[in-house]
């Protein structure tokens, strides 16, 4: 027998009008499952299954366990506008849609099918990553736990490198020519699965290396030593290990980045130059020069890119040709794109990451400006509303908001609504997402990780941080995104043409 408060509960829940509070009943059963599932996903994609042995990769844990987030992540579709609204969404399914019409044009149909069978295990990190993060409190959870994640490869590879724990899963010996014709040997550390190569290795832990700030507390020294110097310091030294010449001029690039504002750009490019070269000094790309000379196999490589380019130009010579057609693979990301998958897929992915750094260039750029407005007092308010006035805020009268009065900056509201409006994240996280995301652009410069989940968890992590940003004082930028893309795309089609001119 069913009970008389069941069936008036039942009757509530099929009101019409009773549809966003069941979204918050959904997303709060759901959605927590949801993130805490995409945070074991991100946490085991990074350390990888491949590194315990053949036998547990072949059980495609991540594969079920995506599959399982994807479903949990749907009602967000429905519920929060966050996805529907998100340029970047649209701009990962239009790049999908874009490797599947390269095939077809290049006349493999069913290559459309095995094309998105490979990228989309990649991609789909970005989805879980949005649809998840609805709160600052879960952005600074996930960011923190990419952070872990890297730390424990980190830890192994030390260990493999110091005390021969696993050295052929952590552990690469190269060897390297000098001038003369002599050979000889240096050892590079590594991760697992996707992180196998030293160069894909030194970008991820790059990318997280600025997102260490977050767990910054002001006056707290002995906590900051624990939680962000000295993981930095972990971090660092790792870098240095892999032995990376991407990895050096990238860390040189986010180095003078983080410190132009405070010192000036002089004096930024003066002391970013002198580390460059006592890194150097200091075996820093493991005996292997930075030249002209020494990226000559690279830059014939990118001329090869540009003419399958020009041979294809609209959709390019069809996903995963490139190292078919010149044996090795462009060592750039966008020549990679661009040859591949013609104007058409690097328009969507350039695109990608322009709207990401606008989005984030503009949070930056609205607070900077609003420092040096004078501040909002209560004999600024109408008089309505001074009853409500707790404090000046560090904002403008004129672009004043209530939820950077009423809320903290990861205070969710009492109801537990989790998609309810928050105050504004705090400045220094936006800028170390920027720097995450410019870490992955200066190492994609020398490396082909145009389709590798490295990517789509940065820029996730970025748009989510967007995102968060709309349900604070600042609305969300809007801004012409193509043209700027395109001028981007084109404006490096020609440097890369006049550089490989110059070469060859």
């Amino acid at each position: 027998m069913i009970s008389p408060a069941y069936d008036r509960g039942l009757t509530e829940w099929n009101k019409p009008a009773s549809r966003w509070e069941r979204g918050l009943i959904v997303d709060g059963m759901i959605g927590r499952v949801g993130f805490a599932l995409t945070v074991v996903y991100v946490f085991a994609t990074i350390i990888s299954p491949d590194q315990f042995g053949s036998a547990w990769a072949n059980y495609h844990a991540l594969t079920f366990l995506g599959g399982a987030i994807f479903l949990l992540s749907l009602p967000g579709l429905v519920i929060d506008a966050r996805l529907t609204s998100s340029v970047q969404m649209f701009l990962l399914i239009g790049f999908t849609l874009a490797m599947g019409i390269s095939e077809v044009a290049n006349g493999w149909v069913g290559g459309a099918i095995k094309s998105w069978q490979l990228f989309l295990p990649s991609a789909i990190v970005f989805f879980f990553v949005v649809a998840n993060v609805t709160t600052a409190r879960r952005l600074k959870s996930l960011v923190l736990v990419s952070v872990a994640s890297c730390l424990v490869v980190v830890v192994e590879a030390l260990c493999g490198y110091y005390g021969g724990f696993r050295g052929r899963t952590f552990i690469l010996t190269q060897t390297v020519f000098g001038p003369g014709g002599g050979a000889g040997h240096f050892v590079r550390v590594r991760g697992a699965g996707f992180l196998s190569d030293p160069n894909d290795f030194a970008q991820m832990l790059l990318i997280v290396l600025p997102l260490t700030s977050i767990a910054w507390q002001r006056g707290r020294f002995v906590v900051n030593s624990l939680t962000v110097l000295a993981p930095a310091a972990l971090l660092l030294w790792t870098i240095y290990l892999t032995h990376s010449r991407g990895a050096l001029i990238a860390l040189a690039i986010i180095g003078m980045i983080a410190i132009r504002k405070r010192m000036g750009t002089t004096a930024s490019v003066v002391l970013t130059a002198l580390g460059t070269l006592g890194m150097l000094a200091l075996n820093f790309t493991g005996g292997r020069l930075i030249s002209a000379d020494a990226g000559a196999d690279r830059l014939w490589l990118w001329a090869s890119g540009l003419e399958m380019f020009k041979s294809a130009p609209l959709f390019g010579v069809g996903f995963g040709r490139f190292a078919d057609i010149a044996d090795l693979t462009a060592h750039n990301s966008f020549v990679l794109c661009l040859a591949e998958l013609g104007f058409v897929g690097s328009t969507f992915w350039v695109a990608l990451l322009v709207t990401t750094m606008m989005g984030l260039n503009g949070i930056i750029n609205v607070r900077e400006k609003r420092q040096t407005e004078p501040a909002c007092t209560e004999e600024d308010m109408p008089r309505n509303e001074r009853a409500t006035f707790l404090r000046p805020v560090p904002f403008s009268c004129k672009s004043r908001a209530v939820t950077s009065i009423a809320t903290s900056a990861t205070m969710d509201i009492p109801t537990g609504d989790e998609h309810a409006l928050q105050s504004q994240l705090p400045t220094e996280w936006i800028a170390a997402m920027r720097l995450a995301v410019v870490s992955f652009i200066a190492t994609g410069w020398f490396l082909s990780r145009t389709y590798q989940s490295t990517m789509y968890l940065v820029v996730g992590l970025a748009t989510a941080t967007i995102a968060l940003n709309r349900y604070g004082d600042e609305p969300p930028a809007r801004v012409r995104w193509l043209p700027y893309t395109v001028a981007v795309e084109v404006a490096v089609i020609i440097f890369i043409d006049l550089v490989v001119r110059l070469r060859f």
